[in-house]
């Protein structure tokens, strides 16, 4: 923070400036549809997730660097750059592909944020 120094003693007291960066992250609680009640474990989210990107976007969205930091059930956390988090939610919630069993599926955003705590509870469950 820095104090604006300009003003004068018959002014207004100095003010205060507050710069909030741009985030290097962007987060995702994403859902698993399709599947019956199966173990999901990260390494299979990952594949999946890697297979739409690189459906939607080619090799750069094959290369995209995802992390999956929270599996529960049919449901995950994952954390992907802020600058291509558009293109990876266009390609989570239109690409469907098939799962080892032979039965089709997709990813479904539920949230999306710029900070991990904005997953924690969405503003329309209850409880909030």
């Amino acid at each position: 923070m820095e104090v604006d120094q300009s003003l004068t003693e018959t002014s207004v007291p100095p003010t205060f400036k507050a710069t909030i960066s741009k985030q290097p992250f962007y987060y995702f609680a994403i859902e698993l549809l399709g599947t019956s009640s199966m173990e999901i474990t990260p390494a299979q989210y990952f594949e999946y997730i890697q297979f739409v990107l690189k459906q939607w976007l080619g090799d750069v969205g094959a290369g995209m660097p995802v992390e999956v930091l929270d599996v529960r059930a049919c449901e995950a956390n994952i954390r992907v750059p802020f600058d291509k988090y558009k293109q990876v939610w266009q390609a989570l919630t239109l690409i469907p592909f098939k799962l080892s069993d032979g039965t089709t599926a997709r990813l479904q955003v539920l949230r999306g944020s710029a900070f991990a705590m904005g997953l924690a509870l969405g503003s329309r469950q209850a409880g909030f």
